[in-house]
């Protein structure tokens, strides 16, 4: 087993045991979804009733030895959006877990419509294709590479109700607010177009 698939199985195992609702998202679930590809780092989706949620959750898993990464935290709309942690274990060039609260603005929705997969390491909640294609759009920019060919990789793999699925996924961001300046269904219709 890898680190990474150590790191997942630890975090699964710490989010189940704090009652947590999650689901992987980021560069594993591409690799569960579509096409395998590196990664550094696990990525979830939590939702969370309140901020104090969100900072329990937090307090919780430095309990367990997560540690907090300098800027560790982005906050939107003064509340928790993102939290970077280093697993249990590594040193500082170690497994990252960013936890998404609030981010993307549809963390509720992700965890909602996620399917638990039997994986190698165990049973995960892995985000759908549509939201995963939604994500990949909002994060897509030049300095960030592989989200292009996740999107391309997704594409290949999406079924006319991830399409539907992304595309009522990125109005959703834009009508919460959380559309970053960018012009998202536009950007998704670009991808489409190219594939």
């Amino acid at each position: 087993m890898s680190r990474l698939e150590r790191a997942l199985v630890r975090l699964a195992g710490d989010l189940n045991a704090l009652g947590a609702r999650w689901a992987l998202i980021g560069g594993l679930a591409v690799s569960v979804r579509a096409e395998p590809r590196t990664t550094r780092d696990v990525d979830v989706a939590i939702a969370v009733a309140s901020e104090r949620e969100a900072e329990d959750l937090v307090r919780g898993l430095r309990a367990r030895g997560y540690r907090l990464l300098p800027f560790h935290f982005e906050r939107r709309d003064d509340r928790l959006a993102t939290v970077r942690m280093i697993a249990p274990g590594e040193g500082d060039e170690g497994v990252v877990v960013d936890l998404l609260f609030g981010s993307a603005g549809i963390e509720e929705e992700i965890v909602a419509a996620a399917e638990v997969l039997e994986l190698s390491p165990g049973a995960v909640p892995v985000a759908a294709v549509g939201h995963l294609l939604a994500l990949k759009v909002l994060a897509e920019n030049d300095n960030r590479p592989f989200d292009r060919s996740d999107i391309r990789a997704l594409l290949k793999v999406a079924g006319p109700q991830d399409v539907e699925l992304a595309r009522r996924s990125l109005e959703l961001m834009e009508r919460r607010g959380h559309g970053r300046g960018k012009h998202l269904l536009a950007r998704f219709d670009s991808f489409l177009a190219s594939t």
